[in-house]
């Protein structure tokens, strides 16, 4: 038989994690030496697609608990078996190039697509929720989508007239819609096996691309393709960094259809742990949820942390059984941090990364409990520089532009046309920070957000992370708009608390305690209040949307 390129690679990843992989409990086939013997064949197979996780999982404990979401419980078995059969049904639909799209909020409307991608062999593109008609349509058209998986809530989104399109329906509304009533669900096709259980899928299948849509909140999102990991070398810190271990209970409130809550899906499948995950985050269902299953671990964003405090009552929740909080997505300012270690100990993590590279530091929950502002170690495998303007390295403890590479790096976006901005192999991130003298990695704020008052930087996530414990505010964020006098200037748009502290919020009494705690040119020129931010799904504030 011909040899399936990457598999040498993969096995001698392997070989290279095996200590970590003990330790973590992955190797550990819990009494049943048979299933030991399948792990090259299905590394072979399936690589370290979601197929791949959940097979293995299948084959050492088919019976334990694999998901828990708004639909119901599935184990390991049922989980797999299910997968195989809209596999069947995708490869029942004659396509020799299949391209499925995913619309679907968090749970198996989301989960069985991605594992059936693995078996059947194809390409898969996770849209974001947040997607308007247009660009809904702009990427289906662009990628050449074929199949799509779409929760009922979003099909309204489709237009009637969209030809060539296989359109399965992902979770549904308590009340079905007119529109949906004559396609077919993800639900009648797990409930009828029999019908394609005459349809072979291949030995070993040709796995298409990854593709994630970057967070934009303007045009079409850009695709960001990557290829189905051969050598996961990323994945030995974050098992060295978090707790992570066989076995857990793990809440998963990051979005599957962002890189964050895919990447932590995988991983946590493939330490065979139980994920609990719900279609909208609703931080008293999660802190019930915690209570109720006695989950080891959160995998969270701090938009999401954050609400956990508003919330009445909050303290009264036993959340003493989690051993470890992984956050990503966002930055972890000085007063969350706090609050976290005071409500839940210290055991918050923290892992930065993009899109386009996904992971390249973490930061243990010892590190962040010496230092909120750090953003973690660089991880194994990856190379990360900080370049001036100019293109050239800086030394310890200059600020400058964030570039990395790593064995997750995109391979392209899917508009050929699109440039990665990059030099040489490393591509940019984005966000302008510094490495220390111990090699730790500190983040700046976004490379285009920085502003310069005066001759002087500024940073608007400063500003922020000042004013994120004033008493009164709810919700805020911060932006450089255009000055006469001074060029730029910083505004901020402030959502009160339903509180007297939150009505007593004045302009002035907002820009003393910035003057109070920043140097003058961080004061905010324009104080706006608001009823709200608007967010997309991610929770990345809209900036074309806030009130002026």
């Amino acid at each position: 038989m011909k040899a399936r390129r990457g598999v040498p690679s993969t096995l001698k990843a392997m070989v290279q994690l095996a200590p970590t992989l003990i330790s973590s409990g992955i190797l550990n086939v819990e009494g049943n030496p048979s299933a030991i013997f399948s792990i090259p064949q299905l590394l072979a197979r399936y690589r370290f697609t979601t197929a791949r996780e959940v097979e293995q999982a299948y084959r050492i404990c088919p019976n334990r608990i694999a998901l828990i979401d708004d639909d119901g419980t599935l184990t390991f078995s049922q989980l797999r078996n299910d997968s195989l059969t809209v596999a069947r049904h995708f490869a029942s639909l004659g396509i020799n190039d299949l391209r499925i799209g995913v619309m679907a909020r968090n749970g198996r409307a989301s989960i069985y697509p991605l594992a059936a991608k693995g078996y059947v062999g194809a390409s898969i593109y996770l849209l974001n929720i947040g997607s308007s008609p247009e660009q809904l349509v702009g990427c289906i058209k662009r990628d050449g989508i074929n199949v799509l998986v779409i929760d009922e809530e979003f099909v309204d989104r489709l237009p009637t007239d969209l030809t060539g399109l296989h359109v399965i329906v992902g979770h549904r509304e308590k009340v079905p819609s007119q529109r949906t009533a004559e396609l077919i669900t993800l639900d009648d096709i797990v409930r009828k096996p029999w019908e394609t259980a005459d349809i072979s899928l291949p030995t070993f299948p040709k796995h298409g691309s990854i593709v994630l849509m970057s967070s934009g909140t303007t045009g079409i999102p850009k695709g960001v393709m990557r290829k189905e990991l051969t050598a996961p070398t990323v994945l030995e810190s974050v098992l060295t960094q978090v707790p992570w271990r066989a076995n857990m209970t793990i809440q998963l409130t990051g979005s599957i259809f962002h890189t964050w809550g895919w990447a932590c899906l995988n991983i946590a499948f493939g330490l065979r742990c139980t994920v609990i995950t719900r279609c909208k985050f609703d931080p008293q269902e999660a802190l019930a949820d915690v209570q109720k299953h006695k989950i080891d671990a959160m995998i969270s964003s701090p938009i999401f942390l954050k609400q956990f405090f508003a919330v009445e009552g909050q303290e009264n929740y036993d959340c003493s059984s989690l051993k470890f909080i992984f956050s990503s997505g966002h930055s972890l300012s000085p007063w969350l941090v706090d609050a976290v270690h005071e409500r839940f100990g210290k055991i918050l993590c923290n892992l930065y990364g993009s899109t386009e590279i996904s992971a390249a530091a973490i930061a243990s929950m010892e590190e962040i409990a010496e230092n909120p502002a750090v953003a973690g170690k660089i991880c194994k495998g990856t190379q990360l520089v900080i370049l001036d303007d100019n293109d050239n390295p800086v030394g310890p403890g200059v600020p400058g532009r964030i570039f990395c590479h790593n064995n997750l790096s995109l391979t392209g976006y899917t508009d050929p046309n699109i440039p990665i901005p990059r030099v040489g192999d490393l591509v940019q991130i984005g966000d302008r920070g510094y490495i220390d003298e111990n090699n730790y990695l500190f983040v700046l704020g976004r490379a285009d957000d920085m502003i310069i008052v005066g001759g002087e930087n500024v940073y608007p996530r400063s500003v922020e992370e000042v004013l994120e414990p004033m008493a009164g505010i709810a919700d805020l964020y911060a932006s450089g708009v255009e000055d006469e006098d001074m060029f730029e200037r910083i505004a901020v748009w402030v959502v009160r608390s339903d509180s007297p502290e939150g009505a007593a919020l004045t302009e002035d009494s907002i820009r003393d305690w910035v003057k109070n705690n920043l140097a003058e040119h961080s004061i905010p020129r324009d104080v706006h209040f608001v009823d709200s931010l608007p967010r997309n799904a991610t929770g990345k504030v809209i900036p074309r949307m806030l009130k002026s």
